[in-house]
């Protein structure tokens, strides 16, 4: 009985690997001959097919982010409605901006220092 439930998972799992390499072939041929500045041409690497023997591993990561994504979305409209009734107090908006000038400020440093280096002649001169 074991035996024959393996056989039918392995060629369950061979058929469908079949199944979808042959779907990846196809999508990566109609790629490669579509333009270069054609906008649904994608950017795809050969060893891409290299990864197809684990696809299973592939499908439960991503029912496993789904789920995890839903669950997360749900929590958040659950504690989103609390904070609007028993809280009255703009804090979301307040935190939100706190954020924004704590990112925007990290970034404005970050690409001055990367102009600076790239270009030193734009240094201010110390007066």
């Amino acid at each position: 009985m074991r035996d024959e439930f393996l056989r039918v998972c392995v060629w369950l799992y061979l058929g469908t690997s079949l199944i979808l390499g042959v779907s990846m072939g196809y999508a990566y041929y109609v790629n490669a001959r579509l333009s270069a500045n054609d906008p649904q041409k994608q950017n795809y690497h050969p060893l891409a097919f290299a990864l197809l023997p684990i696809w299973p591993l592939e499908l439960l990561a991503f029912i496993v982010l789904f789920i995890l994504r839903a669950v997360l979305y749900g929590l958040f409209l659950v504690a989103f409605t609390l904070m609007l009734i028993f809280v009255r107090q703009p804090f979301l908006l307040r935190l939100l901006l706190r954020a924004a000038k704590y990112v925007g400020d990290r970034m404005l440093r970050l690409n001055t220092w990367f102009i600076y280096q790239l270009f030193p002649s734009l240094q201010p001169r110390p007066a």
